[in-house]
Formats: C-alpha cells, structure tokens, sequence
C-alpha cells in the first residue's frame, strides 16, 4: 500500500508529524512569540520550525508553527527574524496551552 502515492504521502506526513512532538527529531522544540502585526501588541504563541528561508530565496525569513487550540492542526507562516522572540518555556507545556485555548494550567 505504500507504494500508492497518496498513501505514502499521508503515511510519511503523519510520520513526520508524530516524530516531531516526540522522540529525537522533535521539532517542536524552539517556543517562539510573534508580533503578528509590527506596531500592534498583537502576538501569538507558536514554534520556530526552520531557522533560514534561503532554500525559497527568503533570506530574512524564518518559519513558524502556529498550532490550533482544540486540535493538533495549525499553519506555518513566514515572518522577518526581527518580528520572532524566542522564549525559555518548556516546548510540551506551551503546547499543551496552545492546543488547550488557554485554558490548562502550567
């Protein structure tokens, strides 16, 4: 079954997921605060995922996982290194505050 496109592809996705919360690939391992709009006080929780671009020619950017509260899917978005501030968290528990809307206790 491996070999149909499809399904190697959503069993290598999966895969690759479920190795990056746990195990020695994580990579949910750099919390991160953005300031989503420069200016604005507006800023979310998420994880740097890839530290350099230059592989898309985006030199200064750096990409960021922002999980969704109530579920394990969320969105990856570029933003300008000065924008990301790197925060001394332990990465489970921000998830778990993350997935959980804000509401678990640390």
């Amino acid at each position: 079954m491996t070999r149909l496109p499809f399904i190697r592809l959503l069993h290598s996705s999966v895969k690759d997921v479920l190795t990056a919360f746990v195990g020695d690939r994580r990579r949910f391992h750099k919390p991160v605060v953005v300031e989503v709009i420069p200016g604005s006080g507006v800023k979310a929780f998420g994880f740097l995922t890839r530290e350099s671009m230059e592989s898309f020619n985006l030199q200064d950017q750096v990409a960021v996982y922002f999980p969704q509260s109530f579920n394990f899917a969320g969105n990856v978005l570029l933003y300008p290194r000065k924008q990301v501030t790197p925060i001394e968290t332990d990465s489970s528990k921000l998830m778990a505050f993350i997935v959980s809307g804000g509401i678990t206790e640390s």
